[in-house]
């Protein structure tokens, strides 16, 4: 089942680091919309390079269990052994991260940071945004995927870990204030 999954997606050249042999078959797959070193193209679509390992993992194994409903990612991820995740969260946590979306709109710091210092976003994300365990970078994430899991924590509909303080910090946000976060966060090295 594995093999014909994989095989519905071509395979990318020129793939930013040499993947663990266990996983460069699935990191040519994931590379197909997460970007051959790791940052999407895709609207809608995360970039994984830079990213908490154990983060990456988390999402992963959620994904598989199906506690996270991602369609295109549940029959990729269905197939993934433990050691499949370990590896690919290894693999993807130590490429660059993505750099500052140059193109993000100017947004007024001063409100953005107003919104995000009462909702204490850096106790979990860090001050610079770059995430830290379990909890995702932030800083030069497309803003069409970050305004889109903002929306989705505030409407319920994202499930995993730290759902409920998501929830919490993001139900009263209204998407004119999703839309300047994403802006702002993107345009963070």
């Amino acid at each position: 089942m594995a093999a014909g999954v994989l095989s519905a997606f071509p395979l990318v050249p020129g793939l930013a680091a040499d993947p663990p042999p266990g996983v460069a078959e699935l990191v040519q797959t994931c590379a197909s919309c997460h970007g051959p070193e790791g940052v999407s193209a895709i609207v809608n679509t995360p970039s994984l390079a830079g990213q908490p390992d154990i983060f990456i993992q988390y999402q992963l194994v959620f994904m598989r269990d199906g506690t996270r409903q991602v369609e295109v990612m549940q029959e990729i991820a269905k197939n993934l052994t433990d050691d499949n995740i370990r590896e690919l969260g290894a693999y993807y946590s130590s490429l660059p991260p993505p750099s500052a979306q140059s193109d993000a709109p100017a947004v007024d710091a001063g409100k953005v940071n107003a919104i995000i210092s009462q909702r204490h976003c850096d106790s979990c994300h860090k001050e610079d945004f770059s995430g830290q365990g379990e909890t995702a970078r932030l800083a030069g994430q497309r803003p069409d995927y970050l305004v889109k899991a903002l929306s989705d924590f505030r409407a319920g509909v994202r499930r995993g870990r730290g759902m409920g303080t998501m929830m919490e910090v993001s139900v009263t946000l209204h998407d004119q204030d999703i839309q300047m976060i994403a802006d702002y966060l993107a345009g963070k090295p």
